[in-house]
C-alpha cells in the first residue's frame, strides 16, 4: 500500500461496516413500511476503494475528519453512499425487505467488523512486543 498504513485501512473498513449496518438496520426497521425499498451499500466498493489507495501515483485523498465537514466526494465517501438494493421480491403494499436476507446481511457485517477488531488486536500486540523488545 503506497501512502496507506495499516491502522488507516482498519478505520476505514470499519466506517464502512458501521455505515453498512446502519442501512441495514434501516430496512429492518421499515420492513412494514408500505412502499419502502430495501438499500445497501455496495458490497465491491471497498475493495474497490483499497485498490485505488494501492494505485501508485494516486496522490492524497481528502476524508471528511468531522461529520460536519462538506463531503469530499473522494473514493470512501462514494463507498459509503447507500443505493437501492436488488428487490428479491415485493409485498402487495410495495415493501422490498426480506427480513431472513436483512439478518444474514447484518450478522455478516458482524462477523466482518469482529475480523477488523480482531486484526486491530493482534497488530498492537505486534507493537507492543516491539516496544518491549527496544526499552
Amino acid at each position: 500500500m503506497i501512502g496507506t498504513s495499516f491502522f488507516t485501512l482498519l478505520q476505514a473498513r470499519e466506517r464502512w461496516l458501521g455505515a453498512r449496518f446502519t442501512v441495514l438496520a434501516q430496512n429492518v426497521a421499515n420492513a412494514d413500511t408500505p412502499g419502502y425499498r430495501a438499500r445497501d451499500l455496495d458490497p465491491g466498493a471497498f475493495a474497490r476503494t483499497v485498490e485505488d489507495l494501492a494505485t501508485p501515483g494516486r496522490g492524497p485523498v481528502l476524508v471528511r475528519t468531522h461529520p460536519r465537514h462538506l463531503p469530499t466526494g473522494g473514493a470512501l465517501e462514494l463507498a459509503l453512499r447507500p443505493r437501492a438494493a436488488a428487490p428479491v421480491e415485493e409485498t402487495v403494499s410495495g415493501n422490498t425487505v426480506v427480513l431472513p436476507e436483512e439478518v444474514r446481511k447484518l450478522a455478516e457485517v458482524e462477523e466482518q467488523y469482529r475480523l477488523a477488531l480482531r486484526l486491530f488486536g493482534k497488530y498492537r500486540d505486534m507493537f507492543r512486543t516491539a516496544v518491549r523488545l527496544q526499552v
